[in-house]
């Protein structure tokens, strides 16, 4: 293989899709949501909104923009034989660039918003351990059963292979992605719902909210419908419940984890 081969070949690798379409693909996503992003910028500059406020606001916006990437094809939803699944971008441009954007945002709210931050439990002392393992047996019921049903249903139906050479940044994208929004959901809500240390039924009642925050990605921004709520609320309550007990990371691990296993294509 020449030089110019082996260029061609690596610039594969890095964008899995032109270098230029990925740009212009970006490019049209920051356009499409800049309008509603200034405005609700202008919101917090001009009313100063108050504390509970500014997480309502924090919601808005990150659905805002979750649900912006589904008409540019940035992700695709479906269900199958009433099995939901997920595919990203083929793009390790996106991907790290998503992964990287989430992180910024993650460090931004904590430093800048210490109001609604100073009470997040990113991880509970002493607990490090039973948190992580919490973490696993939390994915692995989140899983178990997508384990019986993809039995049934190939992966070239429920949205295809996925290039190996993109796992790693899969990976990043929904550990990094997760980790704001399990900042939002298992950190800002939680702290306004619960009335003790931890409480257990606040951490549920945010499964409750974060399935709230999918209505309409499941039912206007996409056909999914009913099995892309049932499986968020199936998600929330357990991302809730070890959330509530261990703290924002251990949640992330199984939010982030579950997002992966099912737009890997690896199961």
């Amino acid at each position: 293989m020449n030089s110019f081969e082996s260029a061609l070949s690596m610039m594969e690798v890095l964008t899995n899709s032109g270098a230029a379409d990925v740009l212009g693909t970006l490019l049209a996503y920051l356009s499409r949501t800049a309008p509603a992003i200034m405005m609700i910028a202008a919101t917090f500059v001009f009313l100063r909104p108050a504390k509970h406020v500014r997480v309502l606001l924090y919601l808005l916006t990150f659905v805002l923009l979750r649900d912006a990437l589904t008409p540019l094809s940035l992700w695709r939803f479906g269900v199958t034989e009433g099995v939901p699944w997920i595919r990203f971008f083929p793009s390790h441009l996106f991907l790290a660039g998503m992964a990287l954007s989430s992180l910024v945002a993650v460090v931004l709210l904590v430093l800048l918003d210490r109001d609604n931050s100073r009470d997040v439990v990113f991880i509970r002392k002493g607990q490090a351990l039973q948190g992580w393992l919490a973490a696993l047996s939390g994915l692995a019921v989140l899983l178990a059963p997508f384990l019986i049903l993809y039995q049934r249903v190939g992966i070239p139906e429920r949205g295809g292979g996925v290039d190996s050479r993109l796992l790693g940044s899969i990976l990043a994208f929904a550990l990094m992605g997760n980790l704001l929004e399990e900042l939002l959901f298992r950190g800002y809500v939680y702290n306004l719902l619960r009335k003790k240390d931890p409480d257990l039924r606040a951490g549920v009642a945010t499964g409750f909210v974060f399935c709230l925050c999918h209505v309409f990605l499941a039912t206007t921004v996409t056909p999914v419908g009913a099995p892309l709520l049932l499986f968020t609320l199936w998600e929330g309550v357990i991302c809730g419940i070890v959330g509530a007990r261990y703290g924002v990371l251990p949640a992330t691990l199984v939010h982030g984890g579950g997002i992966f296993v099912l737009a890997s294509g690896v199961w």
